[in-house]
């Protein structure tokens, strides 16, 4: 942040501690920021009173007479509680956070304005569904009058930044939603980060370290990209320090989702569950809620910046999300004429679209931009990461375009509130057929008994599969041939199995389109299949245990390795021994409590460096690991051959075998940890290593402030190969930076929430936030929730009237006048 920014948090931070403590009037100035859960409000553009009903948690009860005035509610009960995250989230797409934070995130507002969400969010309005625009428009309303009734009277996080939120339009909504896609789009990455490999190690030396080539990959790396000049890396830096910036860290950006049908269930009745893997922050990303109106009846968590259930069930239904990771991104080295105003394209020269942009900075003026368009996309190689880091000041890159699924039309607005009202398969089916942005797999069941998957999303058809790498701009056989039809693509309905399960596993074999080579590595579906049939019959409970599940069927793999390597060595030293003895005898668990898994992942993180680093280099090596699943893959099928080139250490005279690979790799993992702990290995516990800490967007800037805003740290079991996902970044940091600053197993990404729901029960289903629904640190509802979460503890959430309508919840009204 810059230094005006740190002064004004450090000075806000002191007045905080002391008011906090001795100062009622001060605290009673911040805390007129709180919503009050006991009020009535006038407002002229609704049509009939609501009622909303607020329980121990803060969890509202919407009671409406028409969809609009519910989506008035949710948009006044979003801004409420978590105003400074919606404005966060619109700005960053629209490409405005300089205005507010400075220089430092003018890379962002670059990178943003250049990906063109602001644009695309403008055309989607024009071509929406008109009932989900009027929803939209009702939902600004809600958002607008809160703007209005807490005019200087927000949240300290504007005070500290000096500025006001604005009016909120439709549009922002729609950019929340193209935010979220961002977010859970990591394709931009393979493709250059692949070809930077091959330009720098020959295509048959990078087929080793790519995951599962021949299976999901069954492509011809293009002979043109040894004569394409060597790409930067400044599109992938930026977006990675911009993720780091807004807390979208971690790259396991996935989840679990099952359900059993009713015979295999033991309430009789289908029961679904879902836990979504993304980053950590403070607040928490999601908002639970019940609407309920005359034609909307949903329940369980919405975004805010949005109206509608996301995740969650109505009267009919339910419906869970894992992400698809689908490869949602190409991108063209082109061509450029002299006047880098023309591409060429089939021998012919082609004008470009060029947009020249303004980027306000506040305390340093204005900064010029020139926007370059192909017919594929825009231009994204002039998209410069922080100078500090890469000390790279030129202006000319080789043209790079992209094209991204997110800048295509689609109205995943229209398709979440048709998704809310179903009533069936067929309705449902219809409803995520108009889905197509960021892949998801639909994992369905309903009171019928029936069960389905679907998978959410449009899949671009590509020249014979070929993906993951740079494709030759000057031709246009390269471009996307369309989509692949809705009717070709994966689902399921009732199968014999009598449940399905995702994690982000591949989703069929032998397909005829590409997806993706971009699969989570099999452990946690494999476990989760094996849950599934160790019994006859499943109940809530069962899937209670299963989302906090800490075995590793990775580590199952791995360890034969480990102790293979050592079966002839003669081992002299006492901690050595008894390490191998506890990975020997260890139960595959990665309890905090248990000194095997922090043995166990740092010789994992030795491994990937003694077998990548020397070649690579810290830089590309940052990259290749960035995206956990490729190493997670690549190191158990180079374990698996009998030997690689990359396993040898080209840093010395001798040829390494695997063996002494691994050999070394557990030495200078056991050297590591007794630096950090001392020699005793009972003092190595797994928690002092593994915790998590649910950042706020401030953190780091003050020391004090970080006690107030941020919630944690925590001792926190599990790894990225678990059910109870708790990823940890491969990279390394970089301790001058702190956007890149981080400890080596800190855990950054994991369950959101957890939500299971049992057909038997109707009128309720068990859910649990990371943090709390309010984003306001002075509301006793910031972090009531994170406690639970941390025990694998749920809510009971009722969704009847007679349960809501009770004494000991509060209850607000909003009015017509």
């Amino acid at each position: 942040m810059q230094t005006w920014l740190k002064v004004s948090i450090g000075i806000t931070a002191s007045l905080l501690t002391i008011f906090l403590i001795g100062g009622y009037l001060f605290y009673s100035n911040l805390s007129a920021s709180l919503l009050n859960y006991e009020a009535e409000h006038e407002e002229a553009s609704l049509q009939d009173e609501v009622k909303i009903y607020f329980d121990s948690l803060a969890i509202p009860y919407i009671f409406a007479e028409n969809d609009e005035d519910a989506a008035f509610s949710i948009g006044f009960l979003h801004a409420s509680e978590r105003m400074f995250s919606m404005d966060l989230t619109r700005r960053a797409g629209e490409g405005r956070l300089s205005e507010i934070f400075g220089e430092e995130t003018v890379p962002f507002d670059i990178m943003f304005r250049t990906v063109g969400i602001y644009r695309t969010a403008q055309m989607i309005k024009e071509k929406m569904n008109p009932e989900a625009l009027k929803l939209l428009e009702a939902y600004s309303r809600g958002v607008n009058f809160y703007i209005e009734e807490k005019r200087n009277k927000y949240c300290f996080e504007f005070d500290v930044l000096g500025y006001e939120p604005e009016e909120w339009r439709p549009l922002h909504s729609i950019i929340v939603i193209r935010m979220m896609a961002w977010e859970l789009n990591l394709s931009w990455w393979t493709d250059l980060t692949f070809t930077r490999l091959v330009q720098k190690f020959g295509e048959e030396r990078v087929k080793k370290i790519l995951p599962d080539y021949p299976e999901n990959a069954p492509t011809i790396i293009p002979t043109e990209i040894k004569s394409f000049a060597i790409i930067n890396s400044n599109f992938i830096e930026t977006d990675k320090a911009f993720r780091r910036f807004t807390g979208m860290t971690g790259t396991h950006i996935g989840s679990n989702n099952w359900v059993v049908n009713s015979e295999k269930s033991a309430s009789g009745k289908p029961i679904i569950a879902n836990d979504p893997h993304l980053a950590f922050r403070a607040p928490g990303i999601w908002y639970a809620a019940v609407i309920e109106t005359p034609n909307w009846k949903a329940a369980g968590v919405t975004l805010p910046g949005v109206p509608g259930v996301v995740i969650g069930k109505n009267e009919n239904i339910s419906w869970v999300l894992t992400n698809i990771m689908t490869d949602e991104a190409d991108f063209y080295y082109e061509t450029f004429d002299s006047s880098r105003t023309k591409y060429l394209v089939d021998g012919s020269w082609k004008d470009m679209e060029i947009i020249e942009d303004t980027i306000l900075v506040r305390d340093a003026g204005t900064v010029p931009i020139e926007i370059k368009y192909t017919h594929r996309g825009p231009i994204i190689s002039n998209i410069h990461p922080y100078n500090f880091i890469y000390n790279d000041e030129q202006n000319t890159y080789p043209p790079i375009s992209m094209r991204w699924l997110g800048n295509e039309f689609s109205d995943e607005m229209n398709a979440f509130l048709k998704i809310n009202k179903a009533k069936n398969w067929n309705e449902f089916k219809n409803a995520v057929e108009q889905f197509n942005t960021p892949g998801q797999n639909f994992v369905y069941a309903d009171s019928e008994g029936n069960i389905g998957y679907l998978f959410g999303g449009a899949l671009p058809k590509r020249k014979e599969n070929i993906t993951t790498f740079l494709f030759d701009g000057s031709k246009s056989e390269n471009d996307w041939q369309g989509f692949v039809s809705r009717s070709k693509l994966p689902y399921l309905f009732n199968p014999k199995e009598n449940f399905i399960a995702t994690a982000n596993n591949k989703v069929v074999r032998d397909f005829e389109y590409h997806i993706t080579n971009l699969w989570e590595p099999s452990s946690r579906i494999e476990r989760i299949n094996e849950l599934l049939i160790s019994k006859s019959k499943y109940s809530s409970k069962d899937y209670m245990q299963y989302q906090v599940d800490i075995y590793s069927s990775y580590a199952r793999k791995i360890i034969p390795y480990i102790l293979s390597a050592f079966e002839n060595a003669e081992v002299k030293d006492k901690n050595l021994n008894q390490s191998l003895q506890l990975l020997s005898e260890w139960n595959l668990e990665m309890s905090k409590y248990s000194q095997t898994p922090s043995i166990f992942l740092t010789f994992f993180d030795k491994l990937m460096k003694n077998i990548y680093l020397d070649e690579m280099g810290e830089d590309l090596f940052n990259q290749y690991v960035f995206l956990a699943n490729v190493p997670y893959r690549n190191i158990y099928e180079l374990l698996e051959s009998p030997y690689s080139t990359w396993i040898d250490n080209k840093k010395t005279n001798e040829i390494e075998s695997k063996n002494d690979i691994i050999r070394k790799s557990l030495a200078d993992a056991l050297d590591d940890l007794e630096k950090k702990f001392g020699k005793e290995i009972k003092d190595w516990q797994w928690g002092k290593l593994h915790t998590v800490t649910f950042k706020h967007p401030f953190s780091g800037a003050s020391g004090i402030l970080d006690g107030l805003v941020d919630i944690g740290p925590f001792e926190i079991s599990g790894d990225g190969t678990t059910i109870l996902n708790s990823e940890y970044p491969f990279s390394e940091s970089i301790k001058e930076y702190p956007l890149f600053r981080h400890d080596p197993f800190d855990c950054e990404l994991g369950p959101s929430m957890r939500f299971i729901y049992d057909f038997a029960e109707p009128e309720e289903f068990f859910l649990i936030l990371t943090t709390g629904q309010s984003g306001n640190i002075l509301s006793d509802h910031y972090s009531d929730m994170t406690q639970l979460w941390l025990e694998g503890k749920y809510m009971k959430i009722k969704t009847d009237e007679e349960s809501i309508q009770v004494p000991q919840n509060l209850l607000l009204k909003l009015l017509p006048n």
